[in-house]
């Protein structure tokens, strides 16, 4: 097995915190990278609770079992997309839960293996996926294949790249590509680093952008949100399960938000229909009105935790929850 590596996880007492945990308790640990939250989480619920640590990377998660051993069998583990978060946790017994966390976004150990391809401050080949063992397309393969206009909506539509054209066509240019430097050194030389940027590489968006394709990171968090909230135990407005959000971008953020907000409102029909038609019921109360962001001293200690804004909400009974 892999030994354990050094990790930092970002805001852990603020998302301890919101989740409330429990003695005896079940909890679920969707993204559980290197097992940061996790070691937390199972020290909080005590001998009596169990805890369900899903990742879709089998390295992270056999260096997560490493860390946890000591909890034995209180801890399941399940190598998997979130996006199944339902079919792995009915699997694993886990059918009602107290609480459920997602910390998105990238691992320090896929950050920190140039042989992944995640940054362009180490040298390795465009990989990109957080599961290579499921296959799927790499960054290389849309670097090297993409057409230009496709490769352009996805660099602003994903990397929020106001440059994206430019990029975009010095991209077709040089290619074909075979590492993380190659990429960076051809969008640098593109649009280089004025604009007020010269403390962020300009290459930083496009790999977040390809990052998010690849991944499909977006698409996972929009299922696996109702999915989650599915299964929180509704208990009473004060007891039910909490749900915790951890995003790292804008993109992933607005969605959370906008689940959050949708999950605590009742009607959501639109503002020109005037008697309610859509049956809609209220699952969530929130719990963060805005996002909480670490403290400067966090920041300081880790610099990963610069972006990172969470949100959390507790489960309330309801009709449509199958309560």
């Amino acid at each position: 097995m892999t030994s354990p590596i050094a990790h930092v996880p970002v805001l852990l007492e603020e998302a301890l915190h919101h989740l409330a945990v429990k003695q005896g308790g079940r909890y679920i640990d969707a993204t559980t990278g290197l097992g940061g939250h996790s070691s937390r989480i199972a020290e909080a619920m005590g001998p009596e609770g169990m805890l369900l640590c899903v990742d879709r990377d089998a390295e992270a998660l056999e260096s997560a079992q490493v860390r946890l051993r000591s909890f034995g069998r209180r801890i399941s583990f399940a190598c998997g997309d979130f996006r199944d978060i339902g079919t792995m946790a009915q699997e694993a017994g886990f059918e009602r839960v107290d609480g459920i966390l997602f910390d998105l976004g990238v691992s320090s150990l896929q950050l920190g293996r140039a042989d992944r391809g995640f940054s362009f401050a180490l040298e390795g080949p465009l990989d990109m996926r957080m599961g290579p063992q499921f296959g799927g397309e790499t960054a290389a393969e849309i670097v090297n294949t993409w057409d230009e206009t496709a490769l352009a909506n996805l660099i602003y539509g994903y990397g929020e790249e106001t440059r994206s054209r430019r990029i975009a066509a010095a991209i077709v240019r040089d290619r074909p590509f075979q590492t993380t430097w190659d990429l960076a050194r051809s969008v640098e030389q593109a649009v280089g680093r004025a604009g007020g940027q010269t403390r962020i590489h300009p290459a930083t968006r496009v790999f977040l952008a390809l990052r998010i394709r690849v991944n499909g990171e977006l698409d996972s968090l929009d299922e696996g949100l109702p999915l989650a909230c599915d299964l929180l135990d509704p208990g009473t407005d004060s007891d039910g399960g909490r749900l915790v959000v951890i995003s790292f971008h804008s993109l992933e953020d607005r969605l959370v938000k906008q689940f959050l907000r949708r999950e605590s409102t009742g009607c959501v029909c639109p503002p020109a229909v005037p008697v309610c038609v859509c049956g809609h019921v209220a699952r969530l109360r929130l719990l963060t009105k805005r996002g909480i962001r670490p403290s400067e001293d966090e920041v300081a200690r880790n610099p990963r935790a610069r972006s990172a804004t969470l949100r959390a909400a507790v489960r309330i009974g309801g009709v449509n929850g199958g309560d």
